[in-house]
């Protein structure tokens, strides 16, 4: 009880932190894995359709995107292109690409935000590691370092990422030793890319950083965990079951709320929870079932009493995304519409 204590009292604490960044330009957008980047945002009356897509460069398969923000108040998104080993940096309101870095192969999850600063860490599964690529103010210019995983975990492969200003938080998936398949989790120094410690959890884990929270969390689909995780010390303050097949994971920037997607769920079933964080630790308020199987990732916009909130459908031919919305005030989830996209939606973020 006393770290949860803990735990809610920096969250607010931290929640109260306002860097000096431009405001959200209140968009999402969906890496579609099939070979675009399509752009979703609101009407006056708040009705959420696709704008369009990224036509200013070449995209062969977009895994996930992510934010960035500068010091002059500018937003820009990167992206990651499995094919193409190619990282973008795309100003946000433009959409102009502003400049791209070779990767190393087997671009997976990918993490930035404007509170993290100018850095994408970006997890790789063929050449086993992470990316750290440093962004420039202008985001023209990109530098690049390489983490590679100790001999030891070679039998797995890096999946997730998140990070806050110290360290890198890196998945490794499927891990092999004498008990069966594991995953692992490492904590990284950003300063010089050493191994600092890490934590082991069932197969297939999943990661999200509440970037004003004292805490990330770790959701493993095997068991159907939560797990609160304190920054920096890598200290577990709370497990939770949820349900198994846990798998994307997003929540306001504070820690306050968070929602899971159930990934084995098909559809008519409930495949997004909704979860406070407080004093007691996390609890489940609100599931809601979906039109549409394979709820896989899930990004929100935190702004205001009502959350808007849109899931991915992935798969080799899907085109659908779920909206939804979030009552903070009631505590309630409820679908609001399917949403076309392009081919095999994957990973996404709200900007």
């Amino acid at each position: 009880m006393k770290n949860l204590v803990k735990l809610s009292i920096l969250t607010m604490a931290l929640g109260l932190v306002k860097p000096i960044i431009a405001a959200p330009v209140g968009e999402f957008a969906i890496a579609n894995r099939g070979g675009s980047l399509s752009f979703l945002n609101q009407d006056s009356s708040g009705e959420l359709s696709v704008a369009g897509d990224l036509s200013s460069t070449k995209v062969d398969e977009p895994m996930y995107v992510t934010p960035l923000g500068n010091s002059k108040g500018q937003r820009m998104i990167a992206f990651a292109d499995r094919t193409r080993n190619l990282l973008s940096v795309v100003n946000a309101n433009s959409k102009e690409v502003l400049s791209q870095i070779e990767i190393s192969k087997g671009a997976f999850h990918q993490f930035s935000h404007p509170l993290v600063g100018l850095k994408v860490a970006l997890a790789t599964d063929i050449e086993k590691g992470m990316d750290l690529i440093e962004v420039s103010d202008s985001g023209k210019k990109l530098t690049l370092r390489h983490f590679s995983l100790p001999s030891s975990l070679d039998s797995g492969k890096p999946h997730d990422v998140v990070m806050d200003r110290k360290f890198a938080y890196l998945t490794v998936k499927g891990v092999q030793d004498t008990s069966g398949k594991k995953d692992v989790l490492l904590q990284i120094s950003l300063k010089d890319l050493k191994l600092v410690s890490s934590k082991t959890f069932t197969e297939d884990i999943h990661l999200f950083n509440p970037v004003k929270a004292s805490f990330f969390t770790v959701v493993e689909q095997a068991t159907g965990n939560l797990n609160l995780i304190e920054k920096g010390t890598m200290n577990t303050l709370q497990t939770l079951k949820v349900a198994k097949g846990v798998h994307g994971i997003t929540g306001a920037e504070s820690g306050r709320f968070l929602f899971i997607t159930d990934i084995d769920e098909q559809a008519g079933s409930p495949s997004v929870y909704a979860l406070s964080v407080g004093t007691q630790g996390a609890k489940v308020m609100d599931s809601v079932a979906l039109n549409v199987p394979t709820a896989h990732n899930i990004a929100v916009d935190d702004r205001g009493r009502t959350f808007k909130i849109v899931v991915t459908h992935s798969g080799g031919t899907a085109t659908q995304n779920s909206v939804l919305n979030f009552s903070t005030t009631k505590g309630k989830l409820s679908l609001e519409k399917d949403i076309r996209s392009g081919t095999n939606p994957f990973g996404l973020t709200f900007f």
